[in-house]
């Protein structure tokens, strides 16, 4: 076998069902269930639990998200979720009156609430309203956007509710300009679409590990550059990133933050029963690498929309520069849209319903006839 069908037996059987909801949460590879059961095996018996154990864990897992997304290993924070990262930026950066957020229309609440709980220190949020049909913002339109109040450029890499891609490169140099940083949520991206954070020239970037990382819930990193570490302050101090504080019976007189992002990581890194099993995630996707993953699933939604049955359209940006690996679809009304959800639920096809569109979100493990099994219920209804 070649190609994404080497790594079907990598994963449970699907027991019977099409699953085509990678975005909302990625299933865990048996490697890392089997990491999984080792970690709580650990727990049950603690006495084989060695100082090693949290720095191999922390350590590792790390290394291996530094090699997937083109990062320095001191750029990566070991985080519960997206939300933390930027939580930390919004609390971390001195803005008030007078200061821009940018972003798109359509964010995920956790790129969008910090940022607007800032208005009680006089900060506003700036929506940039869709130039597609789909309700997709372009790199070029929210680049053109930024202005001079402008201090933070906040969006999706992929987006949740259309699945059009917005290229970090023409808001990176938009946002230079102005002297504002970006911070991009790569929570529908990580591990399906090809990224080096180290050339993209992005400030800040966050993921959740439950999606397409194929990591445990409650996991995630934050990518921060060199010149972010040293401009945004530090709103919870973890002991485990404070220098000397290993010496519990001596701390230091003055507290320093060790260098580079681990000054963000989660209080209690050391979560080897999450760490563990996303390593091994982490390592399936290196092998497999995000471009297969990319290319296999973007193949299985071009086989969707040159068959979408009559009634249904594209709700994602058409354009091939774009488009990701998530597809979505809208029926004439949202009634009738919802009502193919259910016919797909009742076909055991697994799609997320999202506002008044389908999500459709395949992986390494979906195949051609998760596809037909798709677009036969998605008929059945004409």
């Amino acid at each position: 076998m070649t190609g994404a069908a080497a790594f079907a037996d990598r994963f449970a059987p699907s027991e019977g069902v099409a699953y085509l909801d990678a975005a909302s949460q990625g299933p865990l590879p048996l490697a890392a269930s089997r990491a999984g059961r080792e970690a709580l095996a650990l727990k049950e018996r603690p006495w084989r639990i060695t100082t090693q154990t949290y720095v191999q864990v922390v350590a590792e897992a790390r290394a291996l998200l530094a090699r997937l997304l083109g990062a320095r290993e001191d750029a990566v924070a070991l985080v519960t979720g997206a939300g933390q990262v930027v939580n930390a930026v919004a609390r971390g950066l001195d803005l008030g009156e007078g200061d821009e957020v940018l972003v798109p229309k359509h964010e995920f609440p956790s790129n969008d609430l910090p940022w607007r709980w800032l208005s009680r220190r006089g900060a506003t949020v700036r929506v940039v309203e869709p130039d597609d049909p789909s309700g997709a913002v372009s790199a070029e339109r929210l680049a053109a956007e930024v202005g001079p109040r402008t201090r933070v450029v906040a969006f999706a890499h992929v987006s949740y509710l259309h699945g059009g891609v917005i290229d970090p490169a023409p808001v990176v140099a938009a946002a230079r300009r102005a002297g504002a940083i970006t911070v991009v949520d790569g929570s529908q991206a990580a591990g399906a679409l090809p990224f080096d954070f180290g050339a993209s020239g992005v400030d800040v970037y966050a993921a959740s590990g439950y999606k397409f990382l194929l990591g445990p819930y409650g996991t995630g990193v934050g990518l921060f550059s060199p010149a972010t570490v040293d401009r945004i302050a530090v709103g919870d101090v973890s002991w485990w990133a404070v220098k000397g504080a290993e010496d519990f019976n001596h701390l230091p007189e003055a507290i320093e933050m060790k260098p580079g992002a681990q000054r963000w990581d989660a209080h209690e890194p050391a979560s080897f029963n999450n760490l563990m099993p996303l390593a091994e995630s982490l390592r399936l996707l290196l092998e497999a690498t995000p471009a297969l993953v990319q290319a296999h699933a973007r193949g299985l939604c071009d086989r969707i929309l040159a068959r979408l049955p009559p009634g249904f359209e594209p709700a994602s940006p058409v354009d091939p520069g774009r488009r990701s690996h998530l597809l979505c679809l809208r029926a004439g009304a949202p009634g009738a849209t919802a009502a193919a959800f259910e016919r797909l639920r009742a076909a055991k096809v697994a799609v997320a319903l999202r506002g008044d569109r389908l999500r459709v979100s395949p992986h390494l493990y979906s195949t051609e006839a998760d596809v037909e099994r798709l677009l036969e219920a998605l008929a059945a209804g004409g």
